[in-house]
């Protein structure tokens, strides 16, 4: 399933592939950055508080990264839109 970044600060994302929140680190290539997952965390937003720590997110990226997400993934999942893989609308 393709994951759906949501927000972004500095070289630090956050994603999701319907399962967990992914946390992203934007590296420059010769054409186009990329955007590989570093940490995933399907349970609370504490937890995902210490991976960006312990992967070195700056507290100001940080901040900004968790403002607004709710206690809990299941919470988030529950208000998020729907995945394109969730509603048949995907690519084929």
């Amino acid at each position: 399933m393709a994951d759906r970044q949501f927000a972004i600060s500095g070289k630090w994302a956050l994603a999701s592939d319907g399962h967990q929140w992914m946390l992203q680190r934007r590296y420059l290539t010769k054409r186009h950055p990329v955007w590989p997952t570093v940490a995933l965390v399907n349970s609370t937003k504490d937890v995902l508080a210490e991976s960006m720590r312990e992967k070195g997110v700056p507290r100001a990226d940080a901040e900004r990264l968790l403002a607004g997400l709710p206690a809990t993934f299941a919470e988030w999942a529950k208000t998020r839109p729907p995945l394109a893989a969730e509603t048949g609308l995907a690519a084929e």
